[in-house]
């Protein structure tokens, strides 16, 4: 790691210095408000991700009011007194009329009064819409240039981020510091409804049950066993006044923390910092209720119906988040499980006697948990699972095992280095920095722990780890025996019929105008240098990619080879099995995956429709024995039959899911409308054939692959000539490679005339939409003008389904480039929304296709913002290469920014309807629809195109086939 300062300081109107500490590019202050700020430079990214966090989330939820950190969370988005405020003063009467009358309906107990004061709330937020330009906050941050403008609730704290160009921070202060001070909680009715869908949508994801499951029997007693959205019944009674006291209580300065991480100069940064947030006036912390958790105490069983396979869940007392047996546990979890399958309990999964484990340490701000996830294992010829007390018999004998020592000191010295390792990889990016500076702020831990942490993983002693495994996997736990079934019906949460909101979104509020006239440093351009990546030929075909590591001594390899599984149709199986294979007649697979970590590395294997990726990791120090290893076991993979059981398992598992999971089946109808018979959800091998197949099957498919030619992407400290010279001669590269056609398009389905294609789901609470139109031939010549008409459009789509009339938690719509220039593009939206606000959704989007609606004023806007993006759009170092060998297949010979920037500045709304008129105006769409028959009215769907009903049998080939 680089040597850095660290520098904590205490401000307020002055700064002094307390000390300062050689550690990392990571410097702390404390305004005298009370606001703590974490600035980690790194001049080497282009550019900043800033984070406003407050230490409140769902935890601090009143008993009878649940939802109150989630719904602010989505409230904080609307302006203030002068963000989107048009005239605040005329606005401001009806603002307080409509608090009141939430009040007024919250005391009414009378159903018909109540739906007669919420159409008054209607009435009153219509009025008030026409004096502000309720999203105004996130146009003026992709004015400059900001991406990922997001938020988040969580149980113990509320988060607010994006990243920006770096000569933008004083408008990101200026602009995250007012959102703090006097918010204006606007258009509350349509986002309270906006909630509603995204709690609809929580009651068809299945995992999201089962998680909701999982904590009522883990934090029994504890605001932590609900779910962070909050109880179905508190979400129908909302109270504005009572959040507006939630937010003067809880967004405070001593509360709350300003992070800045990458592109950012500190002592630059600080006036403007203490300028724009000293304005938060400092009050006093309020005192939190402390909640407890039940103790578990002896062993609890519990059982349910609510999965397509079935699980089994265990889970002990754990520690809270800080607490000084925290590191030390979540080591010992990991000599049970870990990411390189070298764990006791990895062993059951690779020697096929589960189908999934894991074991996880989970620490809060005031409880924690270990938490054991098994999944049994599938017996294909017998048709049935093996039992639940079976798998936790095998899961407490490796428990016992570690409680005992079983395990040699190299294990725990190679987990040690593989969490150090994936530490190290984390702090190259600016996320990673942000997540740890989270973790020191809401968890009250010190700036050394981050700092520290290879030291303190270094620390742990197999003494340590013992007696913490002794003390935590003892007799007292829960163990949940999850049964295959249907959960019971989620509560759904049903939209009033509201009028529109239509808000002034074509006019600028004076804050607006001043805060465009700040004047700023000049945009700092470094564009990305091809030449930087040194390149050579490896046997006929295949070429070398080396990037120099000037971060740490951690070595990524990635071999790409040119075949996916549309050549070779089982090669995903054939992958999955490999990544538990060991070497024939040498090592079986837990051993191979040991051997690999006493080299301190670690490889794992993936495949798409393209490619076959095979990434290797670790120390240089052991670059060329990490790669013999690898190479033997490619060359001799040692697979068994259990293992292929155990897939043929997996894979009747998985289709089983499928078949019953709205998401599966939304991507198999549009796969369908897309593909027809082609479609990968019926043009696949049946479960009668996979279970046919043999380990030599499996092995020469493997083989097949790594007969073409392959992309290796390094990147490393050691010379380029070295590490030619050790990959040349120590890589399974074979001569005479077969050259790569990839990436291959698939040939689409056109539709002839407008369809709308629909799959019942009687379970559904929302029905998923989407909305397809085949396009123009896309090259490099229109690439910044879709890039303009995706901006706009998407815009369009948010404001008219989301902001306006409430009907949807996500709804976008984009033209999609194809993989390789001069094939077509096509343009997807989706709408996810209640049943019987179907119709309307189909209505509304299907408007905008066939009539684009034309609002020049907004290209300023979308011009700035790619401007402004392009800069920061960069790969980071350890994926250049790979994403510069990409930007060429489009038609780049440079980075897009150098060709681009004057495209942009020349960019006109005639370039937008352009791109519509070749892409969308005028074409036949398909509709794809998943959702319950009971709420949608086929018969009104006629009118936006013929109307297909499909059952899950002709979009899925059969399990048993």
């Amino acid at each position: 790691m680089r040597t850095i300062k660290l520098l904590v300081v205490l401000s307020a109107l002055s700064i002094s210095s307390l000390c300062h500490v050689e550690a990392q590019q990571l410097k702390v202050a404390k305004l005298r408000n009370g606001l703590t700020v974490y600035a980690w430079e790194d001049k080497s990214k282009p550019d900043i991700t800033g984070v406003t966090v407050a230490r409140v989330g769902s935890v601090d939820d009143p008993e009878d009011l649940t939802g109150m950190a989630h719904y602010l969370e989505h409230l904080m988005f609307k302006g203030t007194e002068v963000i989107s405020a048009l005239d605040w003063e005329k606005e401001r009467p009806i603002y307080e009329q409509i608090i009141a009358k939430y009040d007024e309906m919250a005391a009414e107990t009378n159903s018909d009064k109540r739906k007669a004061i919420s159409a008054e709330i209607n009435k009153l937020t219509l009025e008030a819409a026409q004096y502000s330009n309720g999203d105004e906050f996130t146009k003026l941050i992709e004015q400059i240039g900001g991406q990922g403008l997001n938020a988040g609730t969580s149980y113990d704290f509320t988060m607010y981020y994006n990243s920006f160009p770096s000569n933008h921070l004083e408008k990101w202060l200026e602009l995250y510091s007012e959102r703090m001070i006097n918010p204006v909680f606007r258009t509350f009715q349509p986002e309270l409804e906006t909630v509603y869908e995204e709690y609809n949508r929580a009651q068809d994801n299945p995992g999201r049950r089962l998680m909701q499951f999982v904590s009522e029997n883990l934090y029994n007693g504890h605001p932590y066993s609900r779910a962070v959205i909050g109880l179905g019944s508190h979400l129908k009674n909302p109270q504005l006044s009572r959040l507006i006291d939630f937010y003067n209580t809880w967004y405070i300065p001593e509360n709350m923390a300003l992070i800045l991480v990458g592109n950012v100069d500190f002592d630059q940064a600080l006036p403007l910092i203490k300028e724009k947030f000293a304005k938060m006036p400092k009050r006093p912390l309020p005192i939190r209720q402390s909640h407890v958790t039940k103790e578990i105490k002896g062993r609890k069983e519990v059982s349910a119906k609510l999965m397509p396979y079935p699980m089994l869940v265990m889970g002990y007392e754990g520690v809270i988040a800080g607490h000084t047996d925290e590191l030390t546990l979540q080591i010992a979890c990991r000599l049970l499980s870990n990411s390189s399958q070298t764990g006791m309990l990895d062993r059951l999964m690779l020697d096929g006697e589960v189908n999934g484990i894991s074991c996880n340490s989970d620490s809060r701000k005031e409880s924690g948990r270990i938490l054991f996830t098994a999944i049994p294992y599938y017996d294909q010829s017998q048709r049935s699972w093996s039992s639940h007390a079976s798998v936790e018999k095998m899961i407490q004998k490796e428990i016992d095992n570690l409680k005992n020592g079983n395990f040699e000191d190299w294990v725990l010295e190679s987990i040690k280095g593989e969490m150090i390792r994936s530490y190290n990889i984390s702090m190259e990016s600016n996320q990673g920095k942000m997540n740890q500076l989270l973790e020191v702020f809401v968890y009250d831990k010190q700036i050394g722990e981050i700092l520290e942490y290879p030291d303190r993983v270094k620390r742990v002693t197999r003494e340590q780890i013992l007696e913490v495994a002794k003390r935590y996997f003892n007799s007292d736990l829960v163990v949940m025996k999850i049964s295959t079934g249907n959960p019971a019906p989620g509560e759904k949460l049903n939209k009033p019929d509201f009028k529109a909101v239509e808000v002034a979104t074509s006019q600028k509020s004076p804050y607006a105008e001043w805060l465009e006239g700040i004047q700023e440093s000049d945009p700092i351009i470094a564009y990305c240098d091809f030449n930087s990546v040194n390149t050579a030929a490896i046997n006929d075909q295949s070429k070398l990619f080396y990037t120099k590591n000037t971060e740490n001594d951690i070595y990524t390899l990635t071999l790409k080879y040119g075949v996916g599984t549309l050549k070779i149709p089982d090669l995903n199986n054939a992958v999955s099995l490999m990544a538990n294979a060991g070497i024939m007649g040498q090592m079986k697979p837990l051993e191979f995956k040991q051997e690999m970590s006493k080299l301190n590395a670690r490889c794992s294997f993936r495949v798409t429709d393209d490619y076959l990726y095979i990434a290797l990791s670790g120390s240089e120090s052991n670059l060329q024995e990490a790669c013999l290893l690898l190479t033997r076991q490619i060359l001799m993979p040692a697979l068994d039959e259990k293992q292929v059981a155990k897939l043929v398992g997996s894979v009747y598992q998985e289709r089983a899911i499928a078949e019953k999971d709205i998401e599966s089946q939304s991507d198999a109808l549009i796969e369908y409308i897309l593909y027809g018979d082609k479609s990968r959800f019926i043009d696949r091998t049946p479960i009668r054939k996979i279970s046919e197949l043999t380990v030599s099957d499996y092995t020469g498919l493997f083989q097949k692959a790594t007969n073409y030619a392959a992309e290796i992407h390094y990147v490393g400290t050691l010379p380029f000539e070295d590490v030619k010279e050790i990959l040349a001669s120590s890589l399974p590269l074979k001569q005479g490679e077969i050259a790569s056609a990839s990436p291959e398009i698939r040939q689409r389905e056109k539709a002839q005339q407008n369809t709308v294609y629909f799959v019942a789901n009687p379970d559904a609470k929302q029905s998923k939409i989407y909305f397809l139109v085949e396009g123009a031939d896309f090259n490099k010549e229109n690439d910044i003008p879709i890039r303009a008409f995706n901006s706009y459009f998407q815009r369009l789509v948010y404001d008219e389904i989301r902001e306006k009339r409430s009907m949807a938690y996500e709804a976008r719509g984009f033209l999609i480039r194809p993989k390789l220039p001069e094939n077509p593009t096509i343009m997807q939206g989706f709408v996810g929304t209640q049943g019987d606000k179907t119709v309307e959704a189909v209505e509304v989007f299907t408007a905008l296709l066939a009539n684009l609606p034309v609002q020049p004023e907004r290209m300023n806007s979308v011009k700035m913002n790619l401007k402004e993006s392009l800069l920061t759009e960069k790969p980071l170092f350890r994926t250049a290469s790979q994403v510069y060998e990409e930007w060429k297949r489009m038609g780049y010979n440079q980075d897009p920014a150098q060709e681009n920037h004057q495209k942009i500045e020349n960019l006109s709304f005639d370039d937008v309807q352009k791109v519509y008129d070749q892409n969308i105006k005028g074409k036949p769409y398909a509709i794809a629809i998943v959702g319950n028959p009971k709420d949608v009215d086929l018969k009104a769907l006629e009118a936006y195109g013929k109307v297909v009903r499909l059952n899950t049998n002709k979009i899925f080939s059969e399990r048993k086939n």
